[in-house]
């Protein structure tokens, strides 16, 4: 294949490969495409979840649900909801599946390709109306880029909270789980695991997806001013295990850890549209929550769309102003009253109409769906934490307690 392309993509992940894949599925119109991935080969390294999005999925629909729950978890100190997803039930993508379905259909479209092992060794510069692409594998020439790479290092002040976890598949010998309902958020036991005295200034909770009775993704998540690595996370994580098998043996399958932006602005592209910017620093990731994968199939959706009609190549759209200023108010008061934090969405799950949670969450929110939200915090936790002068004290107390 020539090294001239209309489209060279940088960064072979989640949003570049879910670009390539729609982009392939237009078959003989499909425009030439270069995917640049530093990666010599894909990995089951994450799975990416989120409320099922029937609108989300495109072309590689046959990887996703590796498993859904039709009830979930929400647990704090004082109390706990189960509820019911309905007709949107919490979804995981397996991450390897996802990569082997993405790579079949790249490899079945003529006019795309993977460029695996090849890493960008400079800046772009554009020439004659065409982007000059260095890479370790020679220089590649496009009409348009678009630049899914994330544009910025986790570092303090880079956002206004990190979302920082480290999870472990395990499996165990013996009937642990229940596989109909898994835990959102477990703070309770967080707080028995000794987070607070940790990470005072963070949010923590424990993360349960169980896909059998005997296997399940356990994983310890924060959210904080600070962005934490997984060896800061090993013990909490070694604890949160123990607890939750209660003595029973288990083995180890993978591990997954991550460290997502919450509320960072999103990194603006130049002047020139040919140059597009995308993926979990520049919009693709909840400012309130992280979650990415369904945000990023839509937005996969659009850019092809607009390519495909003979547009450039489109970034992430904008939330609404209602849903940026709603956002900013949750990771001010996370941020400031960290320990108000379980109880804001305790309330939520527990007080508001679920369908109407779940909208909200995944992006799909009316007005009257953002009303709700308001009317089930502002009475309670929200408003507390609003009034509040500073700052909570984090209990110092708490220790690990062994099940």
């Amino acid at each position: 294949m020539s090294d001239s392309f209309d489209l060279v993509i940088l960064g072979g992940g989640c949003a570049g490969l879910s670009l390539t894949t729609r982009l392939a599925e237009l078959g003989s119109t499909c425009p030439r495409v270069a995917v640049v991935e530093s990666r010599d080969a894909y990995q089951h390294d994450r799975a990416w979840c989120f409320f099922k999005d029937p609108h989300a999925l495109g072309p590689l629909a046959a990887s996703v649900p590796q498993h859904s729950w039709q009830s979930m978890r929400v647990t704090t100190a004082t109390g706990g909801v189960a509820f019911d997803c309905g007709a949107t039930p919490y979804q995981m993508v397996h991450s390897g599946q996802f990569y082997q379905n993405a790579q079949e259909v790249i490899a079945r479209a003529g006019q795309a390709r993977l460029l695996l092992g090849t890493s960008v060794v400079n800046t772009a510069e554009k020439q004659n109306g065409l982007w000059q692409i260095h890479t370790s594998g020679g220089v590649l020439r496009s009409r348009y880029i678009v630049d899914t790479r994330p544009a910025k290092r986790p570092e303090r002040g880079g956002a206004a909270l990190w979302q920082s976890f480290y999870g472990q598949e395990i499996e165990c010998e013996a009937d642990v789980f229940d596989a109909a309902c898994g835990d959102l958020m477990d703070f309770s036991a967080a707080r028995h695991c000794g987070a607070l005295l940790s990470f005072p200034d963070a949010v923590s909770f424990v993360y349960v997806l169980p896909t059998s009775s005997k296997r399940a993704l356990i994983e310890f998540t924060f959210f904080g001013p600070e962005p934490l690595s997984p060896e800061a996370l090993y013990d909490l994580q070694a604890k949160a295990v123990a607890q939750r098998v209660g003595g029973k043996a288990f083995s180890v399958v993978r591990t997954e850890n991550g460290i997502l932006p919450m509320g960072a602005t999103p990194v603006a592209a130049g002047h020139d549209p040919s140059y597009v910017l995308a993926g979990l620093t520049a919009g693709g990731a909840r400012p309130s929550s992280g979650y990415a994968f369904a945000r990023i199939q839509r937005w996969a959706q659009a850019c092809a769309d607009a390519i495909a009609s003979g547009h450039p190549p489109v970034g992430h759209a904008a939330d609404g102003l209602v849903l940026r200023a709603m956002d900013a108010l949750f990771l001010k008061v996370v941020r400031t009253h960290p320990q108000v934090a379980p109880d804001l969405f305790l309330a939520l799950f527990a007080g508001a109409d679920t369908r109407r949670v779940i909208r909200f969450l995944s992006d799909r929110g009316t007005l009257a769906d953002y009303a709700a939200v308001v009317a089930t915090l502002l009475p309670g936790p929200l408003l507390r934490a609003l009034a509040a002068p500073k700052p909570l004290k984090p209990d110092r107390t708490v220790a690990f307690e062994a099940p």
